[in-house]
C-alpha cells in the first residue's frame, strides 16, 4: 500500500500481486464461516441443555464450546422477552372483578336452587299432611255412619279406635247404648262420603268439612230414603295416627 500522490488517501500499490489480495479475502471468509459455525453450535447446546435439564456428558464433542450458566440465563431472558406481551384485557383490573362476579353469581344460583328444593319439599310435606287429615276424617265419619246390628259391638269399637280426646270419651261412655239400640232395631246403616275438604289446620290439628250420606235398611230388607249430612270433623294426632277429636253436624 502507498500514499496517493494526489493526497486523496491510501491507494493499492500496483506492484501488489493479485494472489495476495485473493488470499486475504479467502482468509476473511473462512473466519466469518467459523464464527457462524461457533454460533450455531452454541445455540444447539443451549437448546439441548434446556430440553434435558442436565449438564453436558464427557462423551460430547470436545470441540463444542461449553456454555456457561450466565449465557443460558441470558438466552432465557432473550426468549422471555421475545414472547408476546399479555393482552391488555388480561391485565385490566376489572378482569378480576368479573371473575369475582361470576363466582358470586354461581353461589347465588346454587342458593336459589337450594331454596327452591327446600320450598318444594315443604309444599309436598304439607300436602301429604293435609291429605292425611282429610283421609282420617273420612274414615271416622264412614265408621260412625256404618252400624250393622249383626256385629254392632265391633262396629262401635271401630268408631272408638278412630277417635281421641273428648269425643272418644263421650262415645265410650255411651257405647253400650249404641250397641243395644242397633240390635233392637235390627237396622243396618251404611255411610258414605261424597266430598271432603280441609277448612283449617294448626300443626297436628285440623278441621275437615264433609258431605256424607247414610242409607238405613231393616232386617226385612226395607230401605229408607238416604239421608244427607254436612259435618265438621276435627282431627288431632294421637301418637302416630290422626283421629277424630270432635264431630259436629252442620245445618
Amino acid at each position: 500500500m502507498t500514499p496517493d500522490p494526489n493526497g486523496r488517501g491510501v491507494g493499492i500499490d500496483p506492484d501488489e500481486s493479485l494472489s495476495e489480495v485473493m488470499a486475504e479475502l479467502a482468509e476473511a471468509e473462512a473466519l466469518e464461516a467459523e464464527a457462524l459455525a461457533e454460533a450455531a453450535r452454541a445455540k444447539a447446546e443451549v437448546a439441548r441443555l434446556r430440553g434435558s435439564g442436565s449438564e453436558p456428558s464427557g462423551d460430547e464433542d470436545p470441540a463444542t464450546p461449553a456454555v456457561s450458566t450466565d449465557d443460558a440465563v441470558s438466552t432465557d431472558d432473550a426468549v422471555a422477552e421475545a414472547k408476546p406481551a399479555r393482552r391488555w384485557w388480561a391485565r385490566a383490573p376489572w378482569s378480576k372483578l368479573g371473575l369475582a362476579v361470576g363466582v358470586l353469581l354461581s353461589v347465588g344460583l346454587l342458593t336459589v336452587a337450594g331454596l327452591m328444593i327446600w320450598h318444594h319439599r315443604q309444599v309436598s310435606e304439607r300436602r301429604v299432611h293435609d291429605a292425611e287429615m282429610v283421609a282420617a276424617a273420612r274414615t271416622g265419619v264412614i265408621a260412625l255412619l256404618s252400624i250393622d246390628y249383626g256385629h254392632a259391638k265391633a262396629d262401635v269399637q271401630r268408631v272408638i279406635d278412630a277417635s281421641t280426646g273428648s269425643f272418644k270419651k263421650d262415645f265410650v261412655e255411651n257405647a253400650d247404648d249404641f250397641v243395644k239400640t242397633a240390635e233392637q232395631s235390627k237396622a243396618v246403616t251404611q255411610g258414605s262420603v261424597s266430598g271432603a275438604a280441609l277448612e283449617s289446620v294448626n300443626g297436628d290439628t285440623g278441621v275437615v268439612l264433609l258431605a256424607a250420606t247414610s242409607q238405613v235398611s231393616n232386617s226385612n230388607g226395607a230401605r229408607q230414603d238416604p239421608r244427607s249430612w254436612r259435618m265438621s270433623v276435627t282431627v288431632t294426632r294421637d301418637g302416630g295416627q290422626l283421629k277424630m277429636s270432635n264431630v259436629e253436624f252442620v245445618p
